[in-house]
C-alpha cells in the first residue's frame, strides 16, 4: 500500500510540475506577443544619395502612422513617423495607405563597413512602457572617404 501512496504523490507533483510549466509558457508568450507585436511590417534600404528610406505599416491599425526609429552601428540617429508617398507599396498590397514611407539622411561618418537598423516604435498606452521591433534585415553599407555610402554590402 505504502508503493502505491508515493506513486499517487509522484504523479500528483508531476501533474503539478506540468501545469506550472504550462502557465508560465503561455504567460512569456503573452508578454513576448504583448511587448514585441508581429503586426509591424516594413522595409528599408540605404540609398545611392546617403539616406536610409522605406515604408512600415501596423497591420493591426492600417490607417495608423508608425513611428520609426534609425539607428547607424548601434546607436540612436533619428525619429520620424512614417507619412511619406508610398504608392508602389500600396499597390503592391502590403499597405491600404500609401503615405506610409519614412526617410532619415545619414549622418557623416568614417570610412568602412557600417550597420543601420530601422525600428518601429510601440507605446501600448503609458509613456513609460514603449518597445522596438526591428522592420525587415539590418542594412550593411560601406562608406568612402567622403562618409557617404559607396557600396550596400550583403
Amino acid at each position: 500500500m505504502r508503493f502505491q501512496i508515493s506513486n499517487f504523490k509522484l504523479h500528483l507533483v508531476f501533474a503539478a510540475l506540468v501545469c506550472v510549466t504550462a502557465a508560465a509558457g503561455a504567460y512569456v508568450v503573452w508578454a513576448e506577443y504583448s511587448s514585441f507585436p508581429p503586426h509591424f511590417r516594413g522595409f528599408g534600404e540605404v540609398t545611392r544619395k546617403g539616406e536610409v528610406a522605406g515604408w512600415a505599416v501596423d497591420a493591426s491599425r492600417p490607417g495608423a502612422r508608425v513611428e520609426v526609429e534609425l539607428y547607424v552601428d548601434g546607436r540612436f540617429v533619428a525619429h520620424d513617423v512614417a507619412s511619406l508617398p508610398r504608392p508602389d507599396v500600396s499597390a503592391a498590397g502590403r499597405a491600404p495607405d500609401p503615405d506610409c514611407g519614412y526617410r532619415f539622411p545619414l549622418p557623416a561618418l568614417a570610412a568602412g563597413h557600417h550597420e543601420a537598423s530601422v525600428y518601429a516604435l510601440y507605446a501600448p498606452g503609458r509613456a513609460d512602457l514603449r518597445t522596438l521591433k526591428q522592420l525587415g534585415d539590418t542594412l550593411h553599407f560601406d562608406t568612402g572617404d567622403d562618409g557617404r555610402p559607396s557600396t550596400t554590402a550583403p
